[in-house]
């Protein structure tokens, strides 16, 4: 039992190690986005985008897209 408990931890750990590096290449992704922004004088926050993203999230998904949102909001106006 407990060597299926570690196989099964361990699918968790990789998952979440992928996790973390696609959202550090979105958070690469989304620097490029500020900056395009800052140039071409386009407001951080884009409203109506915002809104039909949270429209397809639910539950829990929705919560964590909220914090993704607010950190690169964040990168966003750090540039």
């Amino acid at each position: 039992m407990k060597t299926q408990l570690d196989s099964l931890r361990k699918q968790i750990d990789g998952i979440d190690e992928s996790i973390v590096n696609l959202l550090a290449e979105r958070m690469k992704v989304v620097k490029k986005v500020g900056e395009y922004k800052k140039t071409n004088n386009i407001p951080s926050f884009d409203k109506k985008r915002w809104q039909e993203i949270l429209k397809s999230k639910r539950g829990y998904i929705k919560k964590i897209w909220k914090t993704i949102h607010n950190e690169a909001l964040k990168i966003e106006k750090l540039l």
